[in-house]
């Protein structure tokens, strides 16, 4: 019985992955979980690098069984082991799943065992007054399990402190960014970035990748449509809001210059609903001191025209101008990437065969990208820190998806820098 139902799996994504994974959720017969718990096949999409090979394990391990890996778009030599693997199609990685999900269900093919071997993750056997690993009534790591220590809040109160890794295959969060967090309660009192280079890249994704070529304004503006409604069916994910997330990720795979009134309408359904003033609106406004410039919709969200489409010649002729909103919170973004969406589409169908860009830079999806620069992932990540610190955890959360993260663009970045 089990066997016939959805394949329930968990994704670790690399590099290249975002679109992919967009379409797998609209496959029949696949069921994405949140939880490597409650997940029979490990799906591996995209590239990832050696050092993420720990991490994986970790998430491997904690499937409860049968289980079995399953890679897709992932290049030779793997991280890790996999029991199958295909470089072809939505249909054809649906199917790959769905086939060893029914296999290890029952039977056919035995289950994977763990890969990390069983040690104690740190000493605690005869540590501490009664030899279990504890410092008394709190404290200490008690048959290996860390106890939370009291330390003053921000408001003077002695609360317990708990220490805590999320991420780096946290759904909630970019694939491949890991955060430790010290909570008190729900509040992130210290937060730090230890994600290493995870998320692996042959050169930087998408149409941002040919920044010395003229692109087509076509081409370009529908991937960007596409974009913007792929982080709107995430975002609305995050939310609970399912049935608009479901919309988004159907728009987004079969966008089309003349799509607008479908993302406008869109963008209605989530102004009706409750997803503004409960989750998003007050929420992630940047502090001052960050400098905007070529953030892209984050920089236009709080007001800023900046954009390089308005100095290219080709985008002034088919009538382009930046489009601006004013908050600079996770609303005014959402708000900005649907009006872009909406503009992007209407800029396709008026494009014809122009071209732009090709001098070593691009406005892309999430801001500008020029040659020898960090791109705005990258900076981003350098302010992650003190834009989330004393955030409550689901404030910190909304945050982060609202600046529209790709940690395959932050290693890039980096790498270029």
């Amino acid at each position: 019985m089990a066997g016939a139902g959805e394949a329930p799996v968990f994704v670790v994504a690399g590099g290249g992955a975002r679109s992919a994974l967009h379409q797998l959720r609209l496959a029949e017969g696949i069921r994405i979980v949140a939880t490597p718990r409650h997940a029979a096949v490990l799906l591996i999409v995209g590239r990832v690098t050696e050092a993420a090979t720990e991490s994986i394990r970790h998430v491997h391990d904690q499937m409860a069984g049968p289980r079995v890996t399953v890679a897709w778009g992932h290049p030779e030599p793997t991280a890790v082991p996999v029991r199958a693997a295909t470089d072809g199609g939505v249909a054809e990685a649906t199917e790959l799943i769905r086939r060893q999900f029914h296999n290890v269900v029952n039977g056919v093919i035995a289950p994977e065992p763990v890969w990390l071997p069983d040690i104690d993750p740190v000493e605690w056997r005869g540590v501490g007054p009664y030899g279990h690993g504890g410092a008394g009534m709190t404290g200490g790591t008690p048959y290996g399990r860390p106890l939370a220590l009291r330390a003053p809040a921000r408001d003077g109160l002695e609360l317990d402190v708990l220490p805590l890794t999320v991420g780096p295959w946290f759904p909630a969060l970019p694939a491949g960014l890991a955060l430790r967090v010290s909570f008190q309660g729900d509040i992130a009192q210290v937060v730090e970035v230890v994600s290493a280079d995870l998320v692996g890249f042959e050169s930087p994704g998408g149409v941002v990748a040919r920044t010395g070529e003229p692109l087509l304004i076509r081409d370009l503006e529908l991937a960007r449509a596409r974009h913007h409604l792929e982080w709107m069916a995430d975002t609305f994910r995050l939310a609970g809001i399912d049935r608009l997330a479901l919309a988004a990720g159907r728009l987004a795979a079969s966008i089309d210059p003349g799509d607008s009134a479908l993302v406008d309408r869109l963008a209605t359904g989530a102004r009706r609903s409750l997803l503004g003033p409960m989750s998003l609106r007050g929420v992630g406004v940047l502090p001052s001191d960050i400098d905007l410039s070529g953030l892209g919709p984050i920089a236009r969200a709080a007001g800023r025209d900046d954009d390089l489409r308005a100095t290219e010649p080709a985008y002034r002729e088919i009538g382009f101008e930046p489009v601006t909103h004013h908050g600079g919170d996770a609303w005014a973004r959402f708000e900005q990437r649907a009006a872009e969406a909406v503009q992007a589409i209407e800029l396709a169908g008026r494009a014809g065969d122009r071209r732009a860009f090709g001098a070593g830079e691009i406005e892309g999806p999430d801001g500008r990208h020029r040659v020898g620069e960090p791109t705005p992932a990258t900076r981003l990540v350098t302010h992650l820190e003190q834009m989330l610190t004393g955030l409550e955890w689901g404030d910190l959360v909304t945050t982060v998806q609202s600046l529209d993260i790709d940690m395959e663009s932050v290693t890039v970045g980096r790498a270029a820098a």
